[in-house]
């Protein structure tokens, strides 16, 4: 990015025109950002804080663009000058020399670099040799102290002095080249530290080579980024207890159809098949009870099907192998749509945690196949390793646009299979094209402990 700055820069040249108007432009843009931002803070706090990041990268740019111009003139001044005075000595008639075309003095580019909001430091030997009025704010917001003079490396923290003080000694000696938004952490007058982003750049001045600095207190950023983090974390600690308690009510929900409702509906069956069998002398009447006795068995069958998709026993008694195979021939059979399942290693001893979530998201691509794919072919592999286990499952359906069902409705079953996954630290890519099919790829650690359950896999 660096880079790209500067040949803009060179491109742009020593325009006085642009030096009179750059910093007004600048100053409406960093006043716009601001703007915008205050009108975003009744927003969600990740917008906030992606915006005053970007305000904070592009205003760093655009002050940069201004220094690089600011120093191109300067020197292209500096060359006007050594012009100018080598003519008069050649002369034997001296005339004074004339300001050149196009140019500012030396004073009109001080007070530039002393508007500047940024800090700027200039370092030359380890020593302070200039520092604007922003950068003394940084250093001592209370304005108490004189400015920053002397030496640089007090103002550096402890723990990287030694690695700051080695790099300007390297820069002014041409060893290495400047760099743009790297992350430092200074010291105030008061011993306090806060971070701070730098910009390095070389200046070549009366034979020596000093380093000049743009300076900014990205503190409340970084604050901002560290609250971002805490309370993603705090919403995928609540996604995690939202999943075990949907877990324990489903398996509420299905041991009482089984036990409560089937057994009911079991034994309303046995009495309707008795039912008919005493109405034998009464075609009519035995008739109904046998329909009846049909029907009984048909939601019993149902109730059971329902109980079974709450919460698969076969995924406890006989492992995720029985339990995906069950799941397969129940709904894709019953769609005419061909299936294949492939496992490579065991599976048998996984983490209850581990099968849960894998069966769940084989459960729920199948489940959308079933519905919406309009698929020939289905295949599912599921492949354990020492360290993970990997379940991709591959249809040959219509496909569909992935970025705009996660905007819509229909995408709570996409965000449910992402949540499962990353529940575990595990990742979930969904890849789909319309026409050609969907292939959903699922990776689940297995080496550590399970985070709710302590059991190792």
């Amino acid at each position: 990015m660096t880079e790209r700055v500067s040949d803009i820069a060179d491109r742009l040249g020593p325009s006085p025109q642009l030096l009179r108007w750059m910093p007004w432009a600048i100053a409406t843009l960093h006043a716009a950002f601001v703007l915008l931002g205050g009108l975003l803070m009744g927003a969600q706090p990740s917008v906030t804080i992606v915006w005053s990041l970007l305000a904070l990268l592009l205003s760093s740019a655009l002050w940069w663009l201004a220094i690089q111009v600011m120093l191109r003139s300067m020197r292209a001044q500096q060359s006007a000058v050594v012009g100018a005075a080598s003519t008069r000595n050649a002369d034997v008639a001296p005339s004074p020399p004339a300001e050149p075309t196009g140019t500012y003095s030396p004073r009109i580019y001080e007070r530039m670099v002393a508007s500047l909001p940024d800090g700027v430091v200039i370092i030359r030997s380890g020593q302070v040799r200039f520092c604007n009025a922003a950068a003394g704010s940084l250093f001592d917001p209370k304005g108490e102290a004189p400015s920053v003079t002397g030496e640089w490396q007090p103002y550096i923290a402890p723990h990287l002095r030694a690695r700051e003080t080695e790099r300007l000694d390297r820069l002014q000696c041409g060893v290495i080249s400047p760099l743009c938004f790297r992350h430092v952490i200074l010291l105030r007058v008061d011993g306090t530290s806060f971070q701070a982003e730098v910009c390095e750049l070389l200046l070549e001045n009366d034979g020596y080579h000093d380093v000049l600095l743009l300076l900014r207190d990205i503190s409340e950023s970084e604050r901002m980024q560290r609250e971002l983090e805490q309370a993603n974390q705090r919403l995928q600690h609540l996604s995690q207890r939202l999943m075990e308690v949907q877990e324990s009510q489903r398996r509420q929900l299905a041991r009482d159809l089984h036990d409560d409702i089937g057994q009911q509906l079991t034994a309303l069956k046995l009495h309707l098949q008795r039912l008919r069998l005493s109405l034998a002398h009464e075609p009519a009447l035995a008739k109904l009870a046998g329909q009846l006795s049909d029907a009984a068995d048909e939601a019993l069958g149902k109730v059971r099907s329902l109980s079974l998709a709450l919460h698969p026993l076969q995924l406890e008694t006989l492992g995720l192998q029985a339990a995906v195979q069950w799941h397969l021939s129940r709904f894709l059979e019953a769609a005419h749509t061909r299936w294949s399942l492939k496992l490579e290693g065991k599976t048998v001893d996984l983490s209850p945690d581990v099968a849960l979530v894998a069966f769940r998201i084989v459960q729920e691509a199948v489940n959308n196949v079933a519905r919406h794919a309009c698929a020939g072919r289905v295949d599912v592999l599921i492949c354990r390793t020492d360290d993970a286990l990997r379940v991709e499952i591959i249809d040959d359906g219509v496909g569909f646009d992935v970025r705009a069902a996660r905007t819509r409705a229909q995408s709570l079953g996409l965000t449910s299979m992402e949540e499962r996954a990353a529940a575990l630290s595990g990742e979930l890519n969904i890849a789909s094209l319309s026409g050609v099919g969907t292939r959903v790829t699922m990776q689940l650690p297995i080496a550590a402990a399970c985070p709710h359950t302590g059991v190792k896999a």
